[in-house]
């Protein structure tokens, strides 16, 4: 973007749920790379979710340039449709691009991936660009039936973030963990049924809250898991300060999702110096073209389970690996875009 230009860079929902903290991150690392060229990235902060009033008077004090904004339905709206009526109104309003996460796929049920795919491809049309956070959300996003021609798509995958410092476990693994929101389709109680592959007395960790609306998954897994012999225990929130040392502590690391499009979860894991266990996906091989080595990707769990517990320095990745992209790497592929959005003005 040119000297003096700005974007407005609109976050909307509760601090820790995980697109926001992308979008947060995302607006330190804008301010960072555009410090030098005079670039102002403004933040307009919104907690709870918002009508279309709302948001208009949010960004309405906001100087002009265009609106970036990490959107989710849920964030937005009690149903894609209603978070669609939404962005709709800030669009008729100011330049939007919005960045997309959990694009609609065969996973959401016949019934809600037919809802949210018309959510979404009203929120894609709507706006002058849209960022994605994979090949393979892209292809979700035109699986919908939004085009390159209709809109302009751009593929920013998600930055791994930057841990402290910290000490590796140098035990044997104690436990399998799985690190994230608890929701059907997360792979929880995958993974205990894979917990036949190990020990008696492994169990697994849950290193998470149950999303809204599923907190009757924490006594189901309960119950899957005493039924085998087995426990979990699921610790709700884990605050920011805590998670380096839980991710780099004598665990099996396994991000059992097997409908990922982007995952900070994964993302964590590997800031943290772990290669987690994940079944083989498009997105899986993204990850390895863009960090190869970062994630160990297996086709069957149980045996993947039991090859961590026999190696567990498998887990971690070499000292001194650079995984990408870098928060700052991130931002200027989002810079990018901006400056194409200034030239077409």
């Amino acid at each position: 973007m040119s000297t003096g230009s700005a974007v407005v860079c609109l976050v909307v929902g509760p601090d820790e749920h995980g697109v926001v903290v992308e979008a947060l991150r995302q607006h330190a690392a804008l301010s960072r790379v555009g410090a030098g060229a005079g670039v102002d990235a403004r933040l307009v902060r919104l907690a709870e979710r918002p009508t279309a009033d709302a948001l208009l008077a949010a960004v309405r004090e906001a100087p002009p340039g265009p609106v970036l904004v990490h959107v989710t339905d849920k964030l937005f709206g009690r149903s894609a449709l209603e978070a669609a009526d939404v962005l709709e109104a800030l669009a008729a309003q100011r330049r939007l691009v919005v960045a997309l996460h959990d694009l609609p796929q065969a996973s959401d049920g016949a019934t809600n991936h037919a809802r949210r795919t018309t959510g979404y491809v009203r929120v894609a049309r709507a706006a002058a660009a849209v960022l994605v956070a994979s090949r393979h959300e892209a292809r979700l996003l035109a699986a919908c039936g939004v085009s390159a021609e209709e809109v302009p798509v751009a593929v920013v995958p998600l930055p791994v973030p930057v841990l402290p410092a910290g000490p590796r476990a140098v035990r044997p693994a104690e436990a399998v963990a799985v690190l994230g929101y608890l929701y059907p389709g997360k792979g929880h109680d995958d993974v205990v049924a894979a917990l036949d592959a190990l020990p008696p007395g492994v169990g697994l960790l849950a290193w998470g809250t149950p999303s809204s609306g599923h907190d009757d998954l924490v006594d189901a897994l309960a119950a899957q898991a005493a039924a085998l012999g087995r426990t979990v225990e699921v610790t709700g929130w884990v605050p920011d300060e805590a998670l380096p040392a839980l991710l780099r502590s004598a665990v099996v690391p396994v991000a059992p999702h097997a409908h990922l499009s982007a995952s900070g979860s994964i993302n964590l894991w590997v800031a943290a110096g772990r290669r987690p266990l994940v079944p083989r996906s498009d997105y899986a091989e993204e990850l390895l073209e863009r960090s190869p080595g970062c994630v160990v990707v297996y086709d069957d769990l149980p045996a993947a389970l039991a090859a961590a517990w026999a190696d567990p320095a498998s887990t971690w990745a070499p000292e001194g690996s650079r995984p990408s992209p870098t928060a700052d790497d991130a931002a200027a592929l989002v810079r990018r875009v901006l400056d194409r959005l200034e030239t077409a003005a």
